[in-house]
């Protein structure tokens, strides 16, 4: 065993091996080594969830129903709770038991019904076994004949065991599964919950009997073993965990802590490289943990905290001649995983940084040999060990495979003495989960010219942790009252059984591979989170994380049950996000790491329309996004809502008055709440509603505000005298100081092909000319327009770029101008236009590109008009259109309509051939949407008859407040 000093470890004398653990010599040197060899052993899990946490990873059934879909025989999946010891299974083949019958079965299993040499196929995930009182079909012949049989599942070999039945006084069917030489415990505690899962083919069934893996009862047994055999054979002993993992294990955070770390402490663990759910405990609870268990380091070299001494980068442990020292590196992933508030608690460093570091400064005190715990992933310690020198082995979490074989790695490193210190003689390959228990022997020597001791061998063995392992029932009683575990009822059905879904729509088996085999995959729940969340939310676009752990679970699924496919600690989030935001952050997830609804990235669609890198979308996602690694995406994001109350009709409605919302509660909600409202084939088809693939088309009405904006200007004109009659303000006006307002305004309707587009567009200003024989104040700018344009919608990624359009327009204004020669009112302006053409779907920078032919008539004084109209908008943004994160854009925009009507027999003075309105604006952010506006506003003008042919400008340098918003009432607040 080991004792910490403040600064160091020295360990104390080797205890002697218990009688019955069998000893295990380490490996040992080549002949030619000294004979003094000097021996270190580092006893290491990886990370896990602590000491309530089981994993199961069973998959061998899906050879059965592969084939029988092949065949075409029907098949049902059903899943049972069951228990488990040794070599024996406890099951209840029809229905659910009650959970107290245990102490029936021991008491009784003796005059059981018995059937010995029943064939099973056997597996180091789990035991397969047909129903020998419904030998026909033959099940496993049907499963054998898989062509994947002897490719996929090689370690699946035949065996021979004893299955039994009886009943209980409930009438209940039990069977009893034992293996050849298992013992029974006659200890309740000796037994563990699993899970058992049972497929039924035409009239037969084959139990399928999965493996607990990762339990600590059966950690226990071997962590204590392993030890007593490493102190046994001469070795200091030393034990170290790679840190646990988020988990939904019904206990608060802080009680959860406490228990893993009790768990450790009673089992000599002297160093835990910290991950996931101790950095989401924060700076100060991880303080109070370290307080509590002052046994414990926290070993951690790439992170700091607020209290520097809260994570020691690296020790020393001393024994003897001995020097061995350990550097802990913490996976930067785990960041992306913390809320905010935990997340400004700790810093993180390159790990190859600091570990060179740690290895200088532990080289710098005497080493003898330096060993890196790592819980980085595999990319990450292949670059430590390439680029930091020094380092004589890692000890990697590397989650290679659900339950690894049992296996022994040698290296001797004859040259050591004389070789300069450089890459890790091995990287020992453990397996995440804390489904494996790991030892890393070192072996040294000296030689006479040298006293002080090398390293001359490394042997590393990894065990697996199953429940075939008989559990240390101390421990579990301990952990059991500790947790006061009580065994929860199996609740409501939450889930109809997936083949049972699958009958009604046989289009779900086609979502993936493993949805094929009559299960819902991880994808498909992922996929039908994200998209509850996002009609609830009334949001265009959920984003969550992916889940960390997805039981295999089979059959129907009762709250239990769903409870295991729902452990996230994320709370929802919903707020308006830039498309090129929403585009980035999904651009980059390259490890699959995020489910999403509502949005198409492939083909570039939210709900069916494009997705515009300019335009705000309602998006729901979670806290641990929008504070974590990501918060830099939603940096730009608006109108943010946390706080929810839940709707009669389920649907979360945001209020002051409401509370922050856990996804996994949310998702419980609604499953109870489809559950109450329905029963039997109208469940199946709410439920089928909700996972079925492919993104929806949603018909969207949407206003946009076209920069609305309060304005003051320059006015100058250039002009002859003969505009006077002209019906156009622009054209009639004087050099002036100008106030004034204007903008557009456009209810649009997008279909899957068409859209319509109403638009009502607003200008009016009031001059004041300068001097002291100065007319009143008049009008400079006084138009109404109202337009219908009917288009396509706008699809991404078409060859058609250029695409048929027309729209209506009438064009008026509030008041008629003055002819200034005769001082008489001139008739009202009353243009209806009609245009047909084609336009360009919009891209970042071409907001608006057209082409068409126009028809006028002024109804204020008639005279039909033909010509050609083009309009083309230009936007660009700088400061943060291609940087997540900037706190705002300065925008750049420039607008040109051009019309030329030609020459018609009844044009008069008052008619235009030429109108060329172009607009040079530039928009710096405020607050949300508002800005301000500085603008260059310049409008040419030419007439049709001889006294107005000479060309004319105004032109209007503007400065004001302005609003650009497109709306959607159905997902986003208007504030």
């Amino acid at each position: 065993m080991l004792a910490l000093a403040p600064s160091t470890v020295r360990a104390q004398a080797p205890a002697q091996a218990p009688a019955q653990a069998p000893a295990q010599a380490p490996a040992q040197a080549p002949a030619q080594a000294p004979a003094d060899t000097l021996r270190a052993s580092i006893i290491y899990t990886g990370r896990s969830l602590g000491a309530l946490g089981v994993r199961r990873a069973q998959a061998e059934h899906e050879l059965l129903t592969e084939q029988a879909n092949a065949e075409g025989a029907p098949f049902k999946l059903v899943s049972h709770m069951a228990w488990r010891a040794p070599g024996i299974v406890i099951l209840f083949p029809g229905q659910e038991p009650e959970g107290t019958e245990l102490p029936f079965v021991l008491a009784e299993h003796a005059n059981a019904e018995r059937l010995d040499g029943v064939r099973a196929l056997v597996s180091a995930d789990v035991m397969l076994v047909q129903d020998p009182w419904r030998p026909e079909p033959d099940l496993v012949a049907m499963l054998e004949r898989n062509p994947r049989r002897t490719l996929d599942f090689p370690d699946l070999v035949e065996a021979r065991v004893t299955v039994s039945r009886l009943r209980t006084p409930a009438e209940q069917r039990v069977v009893i599964v034992e293996q050849p030489g298992a013992v029974w415990p006659a200890d309740p505690a000796a037994w563990t919950v699993g899970e058992m899962n049972r497929v039924d083919v035409l009239d037969s069934r084959l139990f399928e009997l999965p493996l607990n893996l990762g339990q600590m009862g059966p950690r226990a047994t071997i962590v204590r073993r392993i030890r007593a055999e490493a102190q046994a054979a001469g070795a200091i002993a030393i034990t170290v965990d790679l840190g646990h993992q988020q988990g939904d294990l019904d206990l608060l955070p802080a009680d959860r802590a406490h228990l893993d770390f009790t768990a450790l402490q009673r089992l000599g663990y002297t160093a835990v490289v910290p991950f996931e759910f101790e950095l989401a405990l924060g700076a100060a609870a991880l303080d109070s943990l370290r307080r509590a268990f002052p046994d414990l380091t926290l070993l951690a070299a790439n992170v700091t905290a607020k209290d520097s001494s809260l994570f020691t980068p690296s020790r020393m442990v001393y024994a003897g001649r001995l020097r061995v020292g350990l550097v802990g590196l913490v996976n930067a992933r785990a960041r992306e995983r913390l809320p905010r508030a935990a997340a400004r608690d700790f810093t993180f460093e390159a790990p190859q940084a600091a570990a060179r570091r740690e290895v200088d400064r532990l080289r710098a005190a005497g080493a003898t040999s330096i060993v890196v715990l790592s819980n980085l992933d595999a990319a990450d310690n292949a670059v430590i060990a390439q680029e930091v020198m020094g380092v004589d082995a890692i000890v990697a979490d590397m989650p290679v495979r659900w339950a690894p074989e049992r296996t022994l790695t040698r290296v001797y490193l004859p040259e050591r003495p004389f070789a300069r210190p450089g890459a890790p003689a091995l990287v020992a390959r453990s397996a995440a989960n804390g489904v494996v228990v790991g030892r890393l022997d070192l072996s040294f020597a000296t030689r006479p010219e040298m006293p002080r001791p090398y390293l001359v061998a490394l042997a590393n063995q990894v065990e697996p942790v199953t429940d075939r392992t008989p559990l240390d029932s101390a421990m579990v009683r301990e952990i059991n009252a500790m947790a006061t575990l009580a065994r929860q009822p199996r609740g409501e059905l939450m889930v109809p059984a997936f083949v049972d879904i699958a009958d009604q729509y046989p289009e779900l088996r086609e979502f993936d591979d493993v949805t094929r085999q009559g299960r819902m995959s991880q994808a498909m729940w992922e996929a039908f989170m994200a998209r509850l969340l996002r009609l609830r939310a009334s949001a265009e676009v959920a984003v969550i994380r992916r889940l960390d752990q997805f039981p295999p679970l089979i059959g129907k699924l009762h709250e239990n049950e769903i409870g295991a496919w729902l452990w996230t600690e994320d709370q929802v989030v919903v707020l308006d996000v830039l498309g090129s935001d929403l585009r980035a952050m999904l651009s980059a997830d390259t490890r699959g790491e995020l489910a999403t609804s509502g949005i198409d990235m492939a083909n570039g669609l939210v709900l069916g329309h494009r997705l515009d890198n300019q335009t705000y979308y309602r998006v729901a996602t979670s806290d641990v996004l929008y504070e974590g690694a990501r918060a830099r995406t939603f940096s730009r994001g608006r109108r943010v809502r946390r706080l929810f109350t839940i709707g009669a009709d389920g649907d979360l409605v945001p209020s002051n008055d409401g509370a922050a919302l856990a996804l996994k509660d949310f998702v419980f909600e609604e499953l109870r709440l489809i559950r109450r409202e329905s029963r039997g084939r109208e469940q199946i088809d709410r439920i089928a509603a909700l996972v079925a693939p492919g993104q929806p088309h949603i018909n969207l009405l949407s206003f946009t505000f076209v920069r609305p904006t309060l304005w003051v200007s320059l006015n100058e004109i250039s002009k002859s005298s003969g505009y006077s009659s002209v019906p156009e303000s622009r054209v009639n006006t004087r050099n002036s100081w100008v106030v004034g307002t204007s903008g557009r305004f456009i209810a649009t309707h997008e279909r899957r092909a068409t859209a319509t587009d109403v638009g009502l567009s607003i200008a009016y200003a009031r001059q004041g000319v300068p001097g002291p024989d100065s007319p009143p104040a008049t009008e400079t700018a006084d138009d109404l327009k109202l337009d219908v344009t009917f288009r396509p919608s706008a699809f991404p990624n078409s060859r058609v770029q250029w695409r048929p359009f027309v729209r209506g327009l009438f064009d008026t204004e509030f008041t008629p101008t003055e002819d200034a020669a005769t001082h008489v009112r001139n008739p009202r302006q009353m243009a209806v236009r009609a245009t047909a053409g084609y336009l360009r779907v919009g891209s970042d920078v071409w907001r608006r590109l057209e082409l068409g032919a126009a028809i006028e008539n002024d109804l204020g004084q008639p005279n039909l008009q033909y010509g050609a109209q083009a309009i083309a908008d230009l936007e660009r943004r700088f400061g943060g259109a291609t940087r997540a994160g900037s706190a705002g854009d300065l925008t750049y925009r420039m607008h040109n309509d051009f019309t030329y009507f030609l020459p018609s027999p009844g044009d008069t003075p008052r008619h235009l051939a030429l109108r060329y309105n172009m607009v040079h604006e530039l928009s710096v952010p405020l607050v949300d949407e508002l800005s301000l506006s500085i603008a260059a506003d310049f409008f040419f003008f030419q007439g049709k008859v001889s006294t107005n042919r000479t060309p004319g400008a105004s032109m209007l340098l503007r400065v004001g407040l302005t609003y650009d918003r497109l709306w959607k009432p159905r997902y986003q607040p208007f504030f």
